[in-house]
């Protein structure tokens, strides 16, 4: 049987050298190797999804009050994410176990302001509440003060300078004092209620 060849008309656009052909295929090679490794990346972040520090405290991150004025802004904003514990860096955290809570020995009064009484006959809202957080040291003495929620209209301010006046019976381990952070409510009411300020009573670092 004779085979007869059969020519077929060759388009130009699709002719190409050998080295033009091996170039092509290289850059399709390159171009795969380049999709699985993307694929193994999502893959390995997904299965390796971080989990937060036993040590980690998170609150809402703080935002300073539209109202705030002067010295409120030299106020610092707590961090939304606290890392303590005895072991990492000497302050009690939420996971260290058998912990007594400190109590107020002595508190220290703080003034509403004036800005503050003008506001509040406006808008007609009777009282502000300033929290900052504190390290209480194991003399009772608090530090490393923060803003947590800020009121603004000087009373961050207020509440700032008044805290570290505060005392505390410190807080315990197997009955010895440790350090901890804690959160100090400080409550501005109008001036014929008169003004309170307390220690919160949430968990280590909040």
């Amino acid at each position: 049987m004779k085979l007869i060849p059969i020519l077929l008309p060759l388009n130009p656009h699709l002719c190409f050298s050998g080295r033009e052909f091996m170039g092509k295929l290289f850059s399709v090679k390159i171009f795969l190797v380049m999709l699985f490794v993307a694929w193994l990346s999502a893959a390995t972040s997904a299965q390796k999804t971080p989990t937060a520090p036993n040590n980690e405290t998170k609150n809402p991150a703080p935002v300073r009050s539209i109202h705030s004025m002067g010295k409120d802004w030299t106020v610092p904003l707590c961090p939304s994410h606290f890392h303590d514990s005895l072991s990492t860096n000497g302050i009690a955290g939420p996971h260290d176990q058998d912990v007594t809570r400190p109590t107020v020995s002595k508190s220290y009064p703080a003034a509403i302001t004036q800005q503050a009484i003008a506001a509040s006959g406006k808008t007609h809202i009777g009282n502000y509440i300033v929290i900052v957080n504190v390290v209480v040291d194991t003399k009772g003495i608090p530090t490393k003060l923060c803003l947590q929620k800020s009121s603004g209209y000087g009373l961050d301010a207020a509440a700032a300078a008044a805290v570290p006046e505060y005392r505390f019976n410190p807080a315990k381990k197997n009955g010895k004092p440790v350090p901890i952070r804690v959160p100090v409510e400080v409550r501005f009411e109008n001036p014929e209620i008169g003004m309170v300020a307390k220690a919160g009573t949430g968990q280590p670092g909040e």
